[in-house]
């Protein structure tokens, strides 16, 4: 592999706030990307694992009634323990693993199956759909068409004029990109939907309040935003450059983070984030593709309040 480090190889990696146990805050949703290589190295290079354990840091003292002095011992004892823990941990049996420190507890993260709820009727709305075009957003908007919904599908070019649409069809072959987006939203339409397509960059702050002005100027308030914009580029890691993992952060990282500025608390009903199941299966190749949509967890479950944030994990599509 070309590395001269001796093997077995074992990474114990520590953070704070990455984590959320129960109804705890998750303050730092950006260091949940640490999932990305400690999960995928370990599939990657031969005799390397690697564990990852969060932690609550003591608070900084207060003086309070016992004064200065008296809160700072206490704190020092909290970070004595802490200590102890952390090397207790480190000293552990080499393993991949996911852990959390809580207190004088600790917890590990296993997969168990869940029953899912029955699934709602879908409901007539206002949808905003970024990756608008890809194959699972125009799936879902299909599923929306036939309740009469109305859509707008982000993009980031905008279609011909719908005058020239019949002209434009008429020169271009089929597979052509554009042709296949009008005859998507002609699809839409004819399933029943008000269809309108905004051109704006998803990681564009400016350009996304101008597009959600815009759709909530023509169809009202927007009752949902689904986040399906996405890039994916398997190569091992060692191959990754800045920029190709850049690549794959941007629409999702970097999209997400204005989509919930533009979309604070109660703006909307909802808001899903396309994340994959690969967070948990970690395959070779995909070290920046599993820390961003690790992010999109992690986002997810920081965001609590009226607009209820989740994420879907889908499988191969």
């Amino acid at each position: 592999e070309g590395e001269s480090v001796p093997r077995p190889l074992h990474l114990s990696v520590f953070t704070n706030g990455a984590e959320k146990l129960r109804d705890e805050a998750l303050p730092y949703p950006e260091k949940a990307t640490i999932a990305g290589p400690a999960r995928v190295i370990p599939r990657e290079l031969n005799g390397v694992t690697v564990s990852t354990c969060d932690l609550t840091l003591p608070l900084a003292p207060e003086a309070g009634f016992w004064g200065r002095a008296k809160a700072q011992a206490a704190r020092d004892a909290a970070m004595d323990a802490l200590t102890g823990r952390v090397l207790e941990e480190m000293l552990s049996e080499p393993a991949d693993l996911i852990a959390a420190l809580r207190g004088d507890r600790r917890f590990e993260c296993a997969m168990r199956p869940v029953a899912l709820p029955e699934a709602p009727e879908v409901a007539q709305g206002t949808y905003l759909i970024t990756g608008g075009f890809g194959g699972i957003g125009l799936t879902l908007a299909r599923d929306f068409a036939r309740h009469g919904s109305k859509l707008a599908l982000l993009a980031r070019q905008a279609l011909p004029d719908r005058a020239d649409w019949d002209t434009y069809l008429k020169r271009h072959a089929p597979q052509d990109a554009v042709a296949r987006r009008i005859r998507a939203v002609q699809d839409l339409e004819s399933l029943g939907a008000e269809v309108m397509v905004v051109a704006a960059d998803v990681c564009n702050r400016d350009a996304m309040q101008a597009a959600r002005d815009t759709v909530e100027a023509k169809f009202g308030r927007i009752t949902g935003v689904i986040h399906g914009a996405g890039v994916i580029a398997d190569a091992p890691l060692l191959a990754k450059s800045p920029s190709s993992i850049e690549d794959v952060f941007t629409p999702k990282i970097h999209g997400t983070e204005v989509l919930g500025e533009v979309f604070p608390d109660g703006s909307t009903d909802w808001i899903v984030l396309f994340s994959s199941s690969s967070t948990v299966t970690a395959p070779a190749g995909q070290v920046d593709y599993v820390a961003a949509n690790e992010f999109l967890n992690a986002f997810a479950r920081a965001r609590t309040g009226r607009t209820k944030v989740m994420t879907i994990n889908w499988g191969i599509w």
